[in-house]
């Protein structure tokens, strides 16, 4: 009774999914605004020594790490094939390592991303495909607490970000479309430093730690057109 109450239940979603690719059109592009969030792998190599310098051998962290990112945005279109994307992201990521010395080091950065991108589009039945490239200005953040101290200090650091992506969008109905992404980053940011223009490195070490790091990453979200 359970197997043929299954069966009836697969055969009723395959039967409405392609009832739906059958019955939506190819529609033109148009004005959207989509969000979501996304998994990025980051490698922040100055990040990364400036902990394995700080922390014991044993507690080394590696290159690559994951981070969490949220975004949202709007997309414009020229015409049917090409396109422009305003976003804006939110990535963070934070460690806690013990330190050389005793006590345990808590290290946060995060960087907001406004960029501008140009979009080539494919359209097809109930889908979009969208290829796109460009960048912008970025801010970022960092602060680190030492438990030894109790102390907090903030830093801050900007610079050029350049981003590329493939996104595939699939629709739920007429206007409503799911978002599935992957794409590739690079982040130029410059040396981070405190409001007294003292700059985050390890005691004893003229190193001066950089917010530029590589990414990649999938990202899910939804998208309304208009």
């Amino acid at each position: 009774m359970k197997t043929a109450g299954l069966l009836l239940l697969f055969v009723t979603l395959g039967f409405s999914q392609t009832h739906m690719k059958t019955t939506l059109s190819e529609r033109e592009n148009s004005l959207a605004f989509f969000g979501g969030m996304g998994v990025h792998m980051v490698s922040a190599p100055d990040i990364v020594g400036y902990i394995n310098t700080i922390t014991p051998s044993s507690q080394r962290v590696d290159d690559f790490g994951a981070a969490v990112n949220f975004f949202g945005g709007a997309e414009f279109p020229f015409n049917k094939e090409w396109g422009i994307k305003i976003e804006h992201s939110y990535l963070f990521k934070s460690y806690t390592v013990p330190g050389n010395l005793g006590g345990t080091y808590d290290l946060y950065y995060s960087v907001q991303a406004p960029s501008l991108m140009i979009q080539k589009v494919i359209t097809g039945k109930g889908y979009y495909v969208k290829l796109g490239a460009g960048g912008g200005y970025h801010f970022g953040y960092a602060s680190q607490k030492v438990s030894t101290f109790g102390i907090t200090t903030e830093y801050s650091s900007s610079g050029l970000g350049l981003k590329a992506d493939v996104v595939g969008q699939t629709a739920f109905d007429e206007n409503f479309f799911g978002y599935i992404g992957g794409s590739l980053g690079w982040e130029f940011l410059g040396d981070l430093k405190d409001s007294q223009g003292k700059y985050l490195s390890a005691a004893g070490s003229a190193e001066k730690a950089s917010l530029q790091y590589f990414y990649a990453g999938l990202q899910f979200g939804v998208v309304q057109y208009f």
